[in-house]
């Protein structure tokens, strides 16, 4: 299985207008005003200036991170121009809270833009609503500007009945960020690319659009590695996307997970699979480094 309670996504803040991403020639990304996320999660390198050059290449206006905020990375996020967010658990909320001297060196960080907030003391995407208040009113008053987000596991609304109902407050996240990687070993089944895999995600994006208010913004997180005996290549991504503006039509926000070499499981991010990349960067909207950045029928890709 894919776990994320120890791969904290956080979501970046609009803090001012967004790079100004223009699309290549024959292909179409998102439609936006210029201010939509494009945000990738990065797991290894977060505070090397060089991988934060790489993801900003992609189009990419927001560098994400697993951890807690730090100098360094909001110094290689700022050296690209790119928003820098970072996450936080619960006990870390309290720590800001209560430790002035903290609160004041992560207010200074340059670029930092939101933040995530994870209870690690629950299975992930378990947290009681009462503790989804506390954090997001804590960050809301520590941050008046930043932009608050939990992340929304989507998986247990086909296997836990009543999910929604007992843990899902979207009250307590300025946006929506619903994720759920749908091709490998998932709670729904074993998913080669090749399987009906898109049935799995609409099925749970469908339950959940009908509890998010309309007022609400949406962070779509989609799958960008690959699992170790679940071949994955650029279709996968635009799948997630087409699944995702399905449901939620008027969305621009787009973020990819993740960014890095291998992790345990035999998990490998993006960076080394070449396709994952070409697909970001073409719903990014920046420019190919090679060849034309849009699938055509019956194209043969390698990874």
């Amino acid at each position: 299985m894919v776990f994320r309670a120890s791969l904290c996504f956080l979501l970046a803040a609009v803090v001012g207008p967004a790079a100004d991403l223009a699309p290549t020639k024959g292909c179409l990304p998102p439609a936006d005003g210029g201010d939509a996320l494009r945000a990738v999660v990065v797991i290894g390198g977060a505070e090397d200036p060089s991988v934060a050059e790489a993801v900003r290449q992609l189009g990419a206006n927001t560098f994400v991170t697993q951890t807690f905020p730090t100098a360094a990375g909001a110094a290689s996020a700022a050296g690209a121009g790119l928003r820098y967010v970072a996450c936080l658990t619960s006990g870390d909320v309290l720590r800001l809270k209560t430790d002035p001297v903290l609160l004041a060196s992560v207010r200074a960080l340059p670029g930092l833009a939101g933040f995530e907030y994870l209870d690690a003391d629950v299975p992930e995407g378990f947290s009681p609503p009462d503790s989804q208040r506390l954090a997001y009113e804590t960050l809301k008053s520590l941050f008046p500007s930043a932009l608050v987000v939990t992340a929304t596991r989507l998986d247990p609304i086909a296997w836990f009945p009543g999910y929604l109902d007992a843990y899902f407050r979207p009250e307590f996240s300025d946006l929506v960020v619903p994720y759920f990687y749908p091709v490998g070993t998932t709670f729904l089944g074993s998913r080669q690319q090749s399987d009906s895999w898109e049935n799995d995600l609409r099925g749970l994006l469908l339950a959940l659009a009908e509890r998010v208010p309309a007022e609400k913004g949406v962070l779509p997180v989609l799958q960008g590695f690959e699992q170790d005996g679940y071949p994955v290549d650029a279709r996968l991504v635009a799948g997630q996307w087409s699944v995702y503006r399905e449901i939620f039509p008027g969305n621009s926000n787009i973020a990819g997970f993740w960014w890095g070499a291998e992790e345990p499981g035999s998990l490998i991010g993006m960076s080394r699979r070449p396709m994952l990349l070409e697909a970001f960067r073409r719903l990014f909207g920046a420019a190919p480094t090679r060849g034309a950045p849009c699938i055509a029928p019956g194209r043969k890709y390698s990874r």
